[in-house]
């Protein structure tokens, strides 16, 4: 039987520290097939948690998706989120563990740890366990998103073929709060946004709205929230019209293009040059994010780091990006 990643990885992370049982990550990512509409729907399914997901759950949204690519019942692999929000990303009490870091106050337990524990989940899970098939897929890709898309979820989106949003819509990447303006896949961020928006997003740690979205080519459509089901049902059913050959001929077109415009360096940035911000030095007054989080707990720590920034910058602000 092979091996999952997580299985593989579990002498490399502080899997003490981390959700690995698959029944576990099966209920908080679902994944359902609608043969008559040829649709599959990937829903994540932790609304307490803000449908935050374990590090391990990101390699089960990869295998789903390369299910979906293979399935000849399916033609629109639709990503979707239950609650208020689409997803925040990895599970906060993950990070920093699934790289290796652990939580006693030995010395062992202290040690930073080695680069090779940082690439090899970062890649094999995060990479090309996760974004790399949703980029790749030859069957259409569908991101339904309202309220907060962050972290890995905002990953899906940068990933998807379309994006279809209510105008409570935020996006970014919570990275940045906690590192910095950690290294991402480069190429979807200036693809998608444009250089000088993806500066402005990495810089200041700020979510960009659903209608800035629309306007720099992140989403394809913002709609009223009651009106979002409808719309991304009404995208699906227009993709599912087209024959399979040619629907996977042209997403297979695409795919030639991408490369030859830097998709493969760029996805690159996220995993060799995510080591880099996992090693990131503190000084004296530097706001340490895993030092917060050991001492104040992930709520208390984030809220904190919020009210360091006036209200446009903040993640949890529920104010429109265009005031």
């Amino acid at each position: 039987m092979k091996k999952t990643e997580a299985e593989l990885l579990e002498n490399q992370w502080d899997v003490e520290n981390m959700e690995v049982d698959p029944e576990v990550l099966a209920r908080y990512v679902r994944y359902d097939v609608d043969e008559q509409r040829a649709v599959a729907t990937i829903t994540f399914d932790r609304p307490e948690r803000l449908n935050a997901i374990p590090v391990a759950a990101f390699e089960r949204v990869g295998d789903l998706v390369k299910e979906a690519e293979t399935d000849d019942r399916v033609k629109v692999i639709v990503f979707k989120g239950e609650g208020e929000h689409f997803g925040t990303g990895a599970d906060a009490a993950e990070l920093g563990h699934y790289i290796g870091y652990k939580t006693g106050t030995d010395k062992a337990s202290r040690r930073r740890p080695a680069q090779r524990q940082r690439i090899l989940p970062d890649r094999n899970v995060l990479s090309s366990g996760f974004t790399r098939p949703i980029i790749e897929s030859l069957k259409a890709t569908i991101c339904q998103v309202q309220g907060y898309c962050y972290g890995g979820h905002f990953q899906i989106a940068l990933s998807a073929d379309i994006v279809i949003a209510s105008p409570d819509a935020r996006f970014t990447h919570p990275a940045f709060r906690y590192l910095g303006p950690a290294p991402q896949d480069m190429y979807h961020w200036i693809e998608k946004v444009g250089l000088t928006t993806m500066k402005d997003v990495m810089l200041t740690m700020r979510a960009i709205g659903a209608e800035e979205g629309e306007r720099k080519g992140l989403v394809t459509k913002v709609v009223e929230r009651d009106e979002l089901q409808r719309w991304v049902d009404d995208y699906a059913d227009a993709i599912a019209v087209m024959p399979l050959d040619s629907l996977m001929m042209g997403k297979s077109m695409m795919q030639v293009v991408m490369e030859a415009r830097g998709k493969g360096l760029g996805a690159m940035t996220g995993w060799v040059g995510h080591g880099w911000a996992t090693n990131v030095s503190f000084e004296d007054g530097d706001w340490n994010f895993l030092k917060e989080r050991r001492e104040k707990g992930i709520g208390q720590a984030l809220a904190d780091r919020d009210r360091l920034v006036a209200p446009y910058f903040r993640l949890s602000d529920t104010r429109s990006r265009e005031e």
